[in-house]
């Protein structure tokens, strides 16, 4: 006994065949949107509504597996998971004048040691927990999906 590792969350990235920490870091605001320029984008391998599954039914672009790759996140990364409106709103914003749009200030999450945040709401399994409308609040956020804020955080399987 003992020795074994935790049952970490297994994420995937399309697009790119492994993770290079030199592409997409260091994150930065951008004005007026929801998104920040750069980090590292993923879905949960087994998530019911993520990436793939947005690109198949937008017909937007085929998730090829051979251009893809899983990691995990380190055990004492920090992962900020909203479901809900109370939990987006705990995050620093960037005051923005579109009203509807919750404009995270990705920078100031990072300094504050947060390693990632990830929106869980879209998929079947987070609908006993999921409330509000996220779907303006996070425009652009189209599926369940994570963002690493920081390379260190990121383990390549």
């Amino acid at each position: 006994l003992g020795g074994e590792k935790m049952n970490r969350q297994i994420y995937v990235h399309y697009g790119s065949t492994g993770f290079d920490p030199m592409k997409g870091f260091p994150i930065r605001n951008r004005k007026y949107w929801p998104k920040p320029e750069g980090g590292l984008w993923a879905s949960r391998k087994n998530a019911t509504f993520g990436w793939k599954d947005w690109c198949r039914e937008n017909d937007f672009r085929e998730c090829d597996p051979v251009s893809s790759f899983d990691f995990t996140i380190k055990d004492e990364s920090k992962i900020v998971v909203v479901s809900t409106l109370q939990q987006l709103r705990r995050l620093p914003e960037v005051p923005n004048r579109l009203k509807t749009t919750y404009c995270i200030d990705f920078e100031k999450c990072l300094r504050a040691g947060i390693d990632a945040i990830e929106l869980c709401w879209y998929g079947d399994e987070y609908q006993s927990v999921a409330n509000s409308d996220l779907y303006f609040e996070l425009y652009g956020w189209d599926c369940d999906s994570i963002v690493v804020l920081n390379p260190n955080a990121v383990v390549p399987s």
